[in-house]
């Protein structure tokens, strides 16, 4: 552990392991935030976010660095996200996910709970128009029975821009 500590001591001498709990923050909360302190879906014009709005990544920076600590983003509308995520049984217009935010970089990990009714999945499938029968084998994990289950991306460049203490994706890759 000790050899570790070092080599990420050397090369961001000023990291911190962030402290728990992060702060948990709905989509909703998010856009209110950014609105209440003048973060603009559009610096030019100064246009406010609405409610289903992508937050980009310049102002979720902004609002993750005034803020000063790792952020849980939870319960996206289900309208900006892919249709195999799960539904939140309080608000069937928000989905089951999440991005953990970090200061000085924004989002390094996307996840959600994903879909496992075979039904919910095919009528997804219908409203994106896609054709099902390519992923008969995905489907018929759902047909005969499934479970709740979610998952994860980690973006690595982000991730190590926020270890190394480097401010652009740039500087981290290959």
């Amino acid at each position: 552990m000790g050899k570790a500590k070092d080599m990420l001591l050397h090369l961001n001498p000023k990291f911190e392991v962030p402290k728990k709990p992060f702060l948990r923050m709905n989509y909703a909360d998010a856009v209110k935030y950014c609105n209440e302190h003048n973060i603009y879906k559009d610096e030019e014009t100064k246009t406010h976010f609405v409610f289903g709005d992508d937050i980009p990544e310049g102002p979720e920076r902004r609002m993750t660095n005034e803020i000063g600590k790792p952020i849980f983003l939870c319960r996206f509308p289900a309208s900006m996200k892919p249709f195999y995520m799960s539904r939140c049984k309080e608000d069937n217009s928000l989905t089951e996910s999440v991005d953990l935010l970090m200061p000085g970089v924004g989002e390094i990990i996307g996840g959600s709970m994903r879909c496992w009714n075979a039904q919910d999945l095919l009528k997804g499938f219908e409203h994106e128009k896609i054709d099902p029968k390519p992923y008969y084998w995905y489907n018929d994990l759902r047909k005969f029975g499934s479970v709740p289950h979610g998952g994860w991306g980690l973006g690595i460049e982000r991730y190590l821009c926020w270890i190394m203490g480097l401010d652009h994706i740039r500087k981290v890759c290959l």
